[in-house]
């Protein structure tokens, strides 16, 4: 007689949900970008449709350049978002691995690194670590300098341009958006197999 095996279920990692979540996040970004993709060319038709408008003439370069001006705005903004999307999960993974009071700080970098390593994981060893640190790097430039500061000068892009405006960062976000993502699922997987080794 065949003697079946009890079912056993198999928990859900925490981090799989998390991770979920955070990629909802970053879609929500990308919708973000798409509408103010659709805002530029809405007020470009707008200012093309002005009787005697042609971008040479003095009394519209102004109006030119603000619509320039607010899609740097709207691709900076995209930047801190993006990297708000990574630091959250970063911090609710800190927090469900080993607590909240240590999540509190791991929105400096350093600590955080120091928190991973605590689940036996190492940040650098992470797919698109580097990619990650200089969308950090981007963020506090936005948020604190306005400027290629000496932080984000050590990445190999921003390396001559220290002290210059960070000018319009579009293609910066399109190049880092799948970037954080693949980092997240990096994150997910060592994370993941880390709980799954802790008693259950």
């Amino acid at each position: 007689m065949r003697v079946e095996k009890p079912f056993k279920y198999r928990r859900l990692s925490p981090f799989f949900v998390f991770g979920r979540l955070a990629k909802y996040d970053l879609d929500s970004v990308d919708r973000f970008i798409e509408w103010s993709d659709q805002q530029r060319r809405a007020r470009q038709r707008y200012l093309d449709r002005l009787p005697g408008h042609s971008g040479s003439e003095d009394r519209f370069v102004d109006d030119t350049t603000e619509v320039d001006a607010f899609m740097y705005l709207y691709a900076e903004a995209a930047i801190v978002i993006l990297w708000r999307c990574v630091e959250i999960f970063r911090k609710r993974t800190i927090a469900n691995a080993i607590g909240a009071p240590r999540a509190q700080v791991a929105y400096r970098h350093r600590k955080f690194c120091e928190a991973l390593s605590r689940l036996g994981i190492s940040e650098s060893t992470l797919r698109c670590a580097e990619s990650v640190d200089e969308l950090r790097c981007i963020n506090n430039a936005v948020k604190h300098e306005g400027r290629v500061g000496s932080e984000l000068a050590k990445h190999s892009l921003w390396k001559k341009r220290q002290g210059d405006e960070l000018g319009d960062l579009r293609p910066h976000y399109r190049r880092l958006r799948p970037l954080a993502e693949r980092y997240i699922d990096d994150l997910v997987t060592e994370a993941t197999r880390w709980w799954e080794h802790q008693p259950a």
